[in-house]
């Protein structure tokens, strides 16, 4: 992460070498490394699963299997405010094959970039690869959530929209770090931390329970980012819905 090499540890009582051991580097022309402007999943049945395309000087292209594993799937997920990555798939069925242009840069993700411009990649190279290679991915939809139980819509037992049914969230490793994520995606400034107690006042929920075991860094832009078990799998009662309290008013709502 250094700037300048003079700014690199270094063992000042080593002078063991040789020239046999002189060391060299190769660097990539920035003019000549091209990254993707863009990337989107098409011809799938939403926005959070399709056919991988990237588009960089305007143009859109598929993304080969050649260098494509889940890592990058995850950050590709992440880049386009989905949920989870599902799975990666190295070929599309024939009906959802791309035409035109094969993205020909293999892609090094650790899986933590925000975005996959920000994913180290391989230079330039001629393929052997057709669109029946073309890339494909699966990402848990994004979804919406809400705070219920009181009149402040930032402050209440959570519930979260999947499938087209809300349901509420077990509070089974559940923390500060899962409430500030809450409060920054509604927009309702920072958790407060208030007593057990307090939070039980908005009352167990009914219907489903969709989420458990949730576990955030706090870094995420919305809970969808964060770990959960698979969707409606969990050992808790409507005891253990979770509940957030936010600071701030909700967008909209007089103070």
């Amino acid at each position: 992460m250094e700037d300048t090499l003079a700014q690199c540890e270094q063992d000042e009582d080593v002078y063991s070498c040789s020239h046999d051991e002189d060391a060299g580097a190769i660097c990539q022309n920035p003019d000549l490394s091209p990254v993707p402007e863009s990337v989107r999943l098409v011809h799938g049945p939403g926005p959070c699963k399709g056919r991988v395309e990237v588009q960089y000087e305007g143009q859109w292209s598929t993304v080969c299997k050649t260098g494509w594993d889940l890592r990058a799937a995850k950050v590709v997920c992440r880049q386009l405010g989905c949920g989870r990555a599902l799975q990666t798939q190295s070929h599309c069925n024939k009906a959802a094959q791309g035409q035109g242009p094969i993205w020909e840069r293999e892609m090094f993700c650790s899986g933590r970039e925000a975005a996959l411009q920000d994913c180290p990649s391989g230079p330039w190279e001629k393929h052997n690869c057709t669109h029946d290679e073309d890339a494909w991915v699966e990402c848990e939809d994004a979804f919406d959530l809400r705070l219920v139980g009181r009149d402040n819509q930032c402050s209440g037992r959570l519930e979260v929209l999947h499938k087209g049914v809300w349901g509420s969230v077990c509070d089974d490793g559940w923390g500060e770090k899962e409430d500030r994520v809450v409060c920054k995606q509604l927009g309702c400034g920072e958790p407060l931390s208030l007593p057990f107690k307090a939070r039980k006042t908005y009352g167990p929920g009914v219907g489903r329970i969709w989420l458990d075991d949730v576990r955030c860094s706090g870094q995420e832009q919305s809970l969808e980012q964060c770990k959960h078990r698979f969707w409606g799998y969990h050992d808790c009662t409507h005891k253990e819905d979770v509940a957030v309290i936010c600071s701030g008013q909700y967008p909209g709502l007089d103070a």
